[in-house]
């Protein structure tokens, strides 16, 4: 496979930081080009950390999934809103990896 493909993480807390944008890293096929959050400051420390040089930061995941270029969604938010973020995510026509 010499494609990337494109992942958008949207929750940059605990879970995001622990387990999944760590093991993302490894895999060369993959890239994280945007993260959001609704604390901002935790969404530009993921892209920094790992992000590709252009990635995008948002605090409105909405906007995020106005993304053409991105293939997938990683939702790691709150169990609570998992369910409503995951459905606009298939609407707007991404995969969805929902935590």
């Amino acid at each position: 496979m010499s494609e990337k493909i494109r992942i958008g993480i949207i929750g940059c807390g605990g879970i995001a930081n622990g387990k999944h944008m760590p093991s993302l890293a490894k895999i060369p096929q993959a890239e994280m080009v945007a993260f959001c959050d609704i604390v901002i400051d935790r969404a530009e420390a993921a892209a920094k950390k790992y992000g590709t040089p252009d990635a995008k930061v948002y605090e409105d995941y909405k906007k995020l999934l106005e993304d053409k270029t991105i293939d997938v969604v990683h939702v790691l938010t709150p169990n609570r809103a998992h369910s409503f973020i995951t459905v606009d995510a298939l609407d707007a026509g991404k995969h969805v990896m929902c935590e």
